[in-house]
């Protein structure tokens, strides 16, 4: 899947370019003005509108509730080429359109309020005949009226070329930017799936959410493209679409933090958020800048992430910093050393995301082929383990000793043989059946010792007794590995001075943890310590390590009572 996403992203990027690249003829204005009241006589091209305000950004400080602005454009010659001449006419605001002082369109109804007014679309395609398309100057004057967002600015521009292509033009964009957020929503919802499935793997979650918030962004980016939205909705548009990036800002950094388990990643994330939270007070959420500003900040922060990921020797750092290197390459030098109708700030940005994006990917699929080795390694060592479980009690010297022990005994007792007999045929049905588990039942775990006890008495003709309290049935551990430590008990230890020999198994648990501790009541052979781990004690590591993870802990110490080993089991 990730090489077919970098073929289509690649294939998608050629197609766009050479879309792009084609040869349009089209005309921009030359002078913009502004100005705020109401008279049908601005629309006049010959009028003097020598004090008009180039700025708009004072005539929203009135009272008025219309306003005018005038553009004035040069028609060249290329224009005898366009068959279909229009205008492409995007605004904030209901208005009516007049060129060299024809009403040509109306968009809306002005109104004179808020309930009267009927808004305006916020991108508007009107036909102009050839006769008011000659060569030379010309006036396309807007009259306007915003009475439904009042209080907000307004962009108000114009592009002159054929008719239809603009809209063809945006609709063949918005097709291929559709189909790259159709491959990061299947993206999204499986990496979805797979933590679903991997409830720990924190950084899958993160990864799928910046794919969803991605596609919601180039939804929304390119809204306007294929549902021409009244000019007020705009507004609501552009805070969606800084709200998304404003997250994307966080969560890109937050998932690097993670995948790379950067120390302390936690300040680097509460770090990220503050300084996204205070950026709110300077740059509106819902404008141009704020957006661009954000993701400038996000490309800051990752880049630092991944140079420290490097410092630590990460696998990947270089990869996410290469990816990070490109984005800024293709937002700096690419916007300002190419035609804006190639690169501009959405196609940017998407392009950069999408570096990310398959550099993450890469990070992803081989944290994947580690977990399948891991897993590999996970069968071959439980297939190994279930042979040493078996290896353990059906070993030579065992057997042998166990017969000679059965053959005495029939000599001496038959009817005890019998019993030492079933107690032996016991235990290895119980290890039968156990031997392929990598969990069991405690409650299995307590009857395999008893047996084991039942045996070795016959075995060394010392009473081994087994007690326990306030144990959990359903609580589940390895199997045989409280066995273990009750056969390493019977080797290193003899009997008390009055003949006892006692196993003693308690059970604790709280929110966080279980502990078993299985304590011998007995005297150790010998006081010294042998600094080396034996193979009891391996295998029960090994168990453990294979079951849960890291989430455990073994301890092994001298007793008031005798010799104390604990078993304690974190909780997620």
């Amino acid at each position: 899947m990730k090489y077919q996403l970098i073929k289509m992203c690649l294939g998608l990027f050629i197609v766009i370019g050479l879309g792009a690249c084609k040869k349009r003829v089209h005309f921009h204005y030359q002078k913009r003005l502004f100005k705020a009241g109401d008279n049908l006589a601005w629309a006049d091209p010959k009028l003097n509108d020598s004090q008009w305000n180039p700025q708009p950004i004072s005539i929203f400080s009135k009272t008025e509730g219309r306003f005018w602005v005038r553009f004035k454009t040069t028609l060249t010659k290329p224009i005898q080429g366009i068959q279909h001449k229009g205008l492409q006419i995007i605004s904030l605001g209901s208005y009516e359109a007049y060129w060299d002082g024809v009403l040509v369109h109306k968009n809306g109804v002005l109104g004179n309020d808020a309930q009267s007014e009927k808004p305006g679309r916020f991108i508007s395609q009107v036909l102009l005949p050839d006769s008011l398309c000659k060569q030379g100057e010309h006036t396309l004057a807007l009259r306007l009226a915003k009475y439904q967002e009042p209080n907000r600015g307004s962009w108000v521009t114009f592009l002159l070329t054929d008719y239809m292509s603009p809209a063809i033009d945006d609709l063949k964009t918005t097709a291929f930017m559709f189909l790259l957020g159709g491959a990061y929503l299947i993206i999204a919802l499986y990496y979805l799936l797979l933590f679903i499935n991997q409830q720990r793997d924190y950084p899958k979650l993160i990864f799928s959410i910046v794919c969803l918030l991605f596609f919601g962004l180039m939804m929304m980016e390119y809204l306007k493209f294929y549902y021409n939205y009244p000019y007020y909705f705009h507004y609501s548009r552009l805070w969606v679409i800084g709200s998304l990036t404003w997250c994307l800002a966080f969560f890109i950094p937050f998932f690097l933090c993670l995948h790379f388990e950067l120390p302390r990643w936690y300040f680097w994330a509460g770090g990220q958020a503050l300084v996204l939270v205070a950026s709110t007070f300077f740059y509106a959420i819902g404008s141009d800048l704020g957006p661009q500003r954000m993701s400038q900040w996000m490309l800051m922060v990752s880049i630092a992430i991944s140079l420290y990921a490097i410092y630590l020797k990460r696998k990947g750092g270089w990869v996410i910093l290469v990816a990070l290197l490109l984005v800024v390459w293709i937002n700096y030098f690419l916007s300002y050393g190419f035609n804006h109708l190639l690169f501009n700030y959405d196609i940017n940005l998407f392009i950069g995301f999408t570096f990310i994006v398959v550099a993450i990917l890469y990070l992803l699929a081989q944290k994947t082929k580690e977990q399948r080795k891991a897993y590999e390694a996970s069968l071959l060592r439980s297939a190994r383990l279930q042979n040493e479980l078996l290896k353990r009690h059906i070993q030579p010297h065992f057997i042998m000793n166990t017969l000679t022990s059965v053959m005495e005994w029939i000599e001496v007792s038959p009817k005890k043989s019998i019993t030492f007999i079933e107690a032996l045929a016991g235990e290895f049905e119980i290890l039968n059946d156990i031997a392929d588990e990598q969990l069991i039942f405690i409650q299995q775990e307590i009857d395999l010792c008893k047996k084991h006890l039942e045996v070795m008495s016959y075995r060394k003709e010392i009473k081994y007794v087994w007690e326990d309290s306030d144990i959990d049935t359903q609580a589940k551990i390895p199997p045989a590995v409280l066995h273990t430590i009750v056969e390493n008990g019977i080797t290193h230890n003899i009997p008390q001075p009055d003949g006892t020999f006692v196993f003693r198994l308690t059970f604790e648990a709280s929110a966080k943890q279980k502990q078993y501790t299985l304590t011998t009541i007995a005297r150790l052979k010998s006081t010294k310590t042998s600094e080396r781990e034996g193979t009891g004690f391996k295998y029960i590591r090994s168990r453990l390590k294979e079951s849960f993870g890291d989430a455990w802990q073994l301890e092994s110490k001298p007793a008031a009572e005798g010799w104390e080993t604990s078993i304690i089991i974190f909780e997620n």
